[in-house]
């Protein structure tokens, strides 16, 4: 393991003087050249604490944490073509293929709308079928924890139709379906659309019939056979997911207080 990656995976260990240091050696990746009274006098933590900090991840000093950081930036670009040739490698090379595809047929303007929406909804529900299910699951669970107590979201078909059946136009439906042609998803946003509920969905065709059926559409577009889709498609839809949460996060100072509050209910509950 790179010492990076020791440092962020012992990162919720680290006690607020070790977090200091960190900081500074990411602000300073030529600490390598420098001699522990710089580093010392520079990032404001003591002696001790500096060595205390190089033996938890691993090292025998701090000379000894020089030497192993100034080898692996050495070995930087060996590591990348290594890293490339490799299957993971060769999957993380596909994956932002789809990711560009995605960033090309999403306009900012969409994500702001939909997290306008998101504000501005009476109730908000969630729909998502099969391998679609999981993503409509992670999606109701973040605006869960970011304080959207009005969120509803039904594995059942009979649920959903009767949950949608009493939207109005204050309400959002929110839809995941790859290929945006499954009948009982169709049905459920027709009679959503009836009830005229604001549709919006993830899908992957730009030319189907829940396009149709939307008011505001973020589009993967992402050029695959359906069988292989099944396995490869999930990563795009979960990182407008993540794009989406982030942008109502930083925006809006309401739900950051709201996910604080989440936070610490459940915060005695982690060792």
């Amino acid at each position: 393991m790179l010492l990076t990656d020791i440092i962020e995976s012992q990162s919720n260990q680290f006690s607020a003087t070790e977090r200091k240091l960190v900081a500074y050696i990411r602000a300073n990746p030529n600490i390598i050249f420098k001699t522990i009274t710089e580093v010392i006098e520079e990032s404001g933590v003591g002696y001790g604490s500096i060595i205390r900090f190089c033996k938890k991840i691993g090292c025998e000093g701090f000379q000894d944490f020089k030497i192993r950081l100034a080898t692996e930036n050495t070995g930087d670009q060996e590591n990348a073509e290594k890293e490339e040739d490799s299957l993971l490698g060769k999957y993380r090379k596909m994956v932002f293929k789809q990711l560009d595809v995605t960033l090309r047929n999403t306009e900012d303007k969409n994500i702001v709308e939909v997290a306008k929406t998101i504000m501005k909804a009476r109730k908000i529900i969630i729909l998502g079928f099969g391998g679609s299910f999981p993503m409509a699951e992670e999606f109701a669970y973040r605006l869960i924890r970011m304080g959207f107590d009005n969120v509803s979201l039904d594995a059942d078909n009979h649920m959903q139709s009767y949950r949608v059946s009493l939207l109005n136009k204050e309400d959002a439906v929110f839809v995941f379906s790859f290929s945006g042609t499954t009948k009982e998803i169709l049905d459920t946003v027709t009679v959503a659309k009836k009830m005229q509920a604001k549709i919006i969905s993830f899908t992957n065709h730009v030319k189907s019939p829940l396009v149709k059926l939307s008011d505001l559409c973020l589009i993967t577009a992402i050029r695959i056979p359906a069988l292989e889709a099944e396995l490869g498609t999930r990563l795009p839809f979960y990182f407008l997911i993540e794009v989406l949460t982030n942008y109502l996060y930083d925006t809006y100072q309401e739900v950051r207080d709201a996910l604080k509050i989440t936070y610490d209910s459940v915060a005695k509950k982690q060792m």
